[in-house]
């Protein structure tokens, strides 16, 4: 599995983003920094899933069942005003 990208990269908690690259209908579980967050893959092999509540920047990764992780790509919550 890998990421490409993350579209929309930043984006607030809350909003519905597309996450893009190779294998990733394999994908068991997503990670947001630590989070464990739900997801759904679409019929074009990409995952949809809403941004959790959080702020910073942290790593964003998808998770097989055999426990094989995806890389890595850094992820930014924007701030809501």
């Amino acid at each position: 599995m890998k990421i490409d990208k993350i579209i929309t990269n930043p984006a607030p908690p809350g909003q519905l983003v597309l996450i893009e690259g190779d294998g990733l209908e394999a994908a068991e579980k997503l990670h947001f920094g630590d989070e464990s967050i739900p997801f759904k893959v679409n019929s074009t092999g990409s995952i949809e899933t809403t941004i959790p509540s959080g702020s910073g920047t942290v790593e964003v990764t998808a998770e097989g069942k055999d426990g094989d992780r995806s890389n890595s790509i850094s992820f930014s919550f924007l701030e809501v005003h």
